[in-house]
């Protein structure tokens, strides 16, 4: 009898923008709180996760994880855990790639965590 096993990718980018329309910085670890990543100025905007490729152009994506786009697309509406936090993702933003994430668990992450699902929820 064949298991499932669920499957787990790696976080392989954190990036805060602190001063609006200047660049961001790229860092190794971050703590995340209901607020978003400390040191990113969006208080009231959610995480916008996104995959190495997505990030790759002008997407100002604060977490960044290995997975296709396909998989990040199937996503919507899971609960995913990075490191310490979990994370619910939610609707793709209208103006570029990503999905917009809020959090559901504080706490830190550090690149090179392991991103897996821990529960899905309803679908956006």
């Amino acid at each position: 009898m064949a298991t499932s096993v669920a499957p787990a990718w790696t976080l392989t980018g954190i990036n805060v923008y602190p001063v609006k329309g200047e660049p961001g910085r790229s860092l190794r670890q971050a703590v995340l709180t209901d607020s978003g990543l400390v040191g990113d100025r969006a208080k009231k905007r959610p995480l916008l996760v996104a995959t190495s490729r997505q990030a790759d152009g002008d997407l100002r994506a604060n977490l960044v994880v290995d997975m296709t786009d396909e998989e990040l697309d199937g996503l919507q509406g899971q609960e995913l855990r990075i490191g310490d936090v979990v994370v619910r993702l939610g609707a793709r933003p209208s103006a570029c790639d990503g999905l917009y994430a809020e959090t559901v668990q504080g706490g830190d992450v550090l690149v090179g965590d392991r991103a897996r699902v821990v529960r899905c929820c309803a679908s956006f």
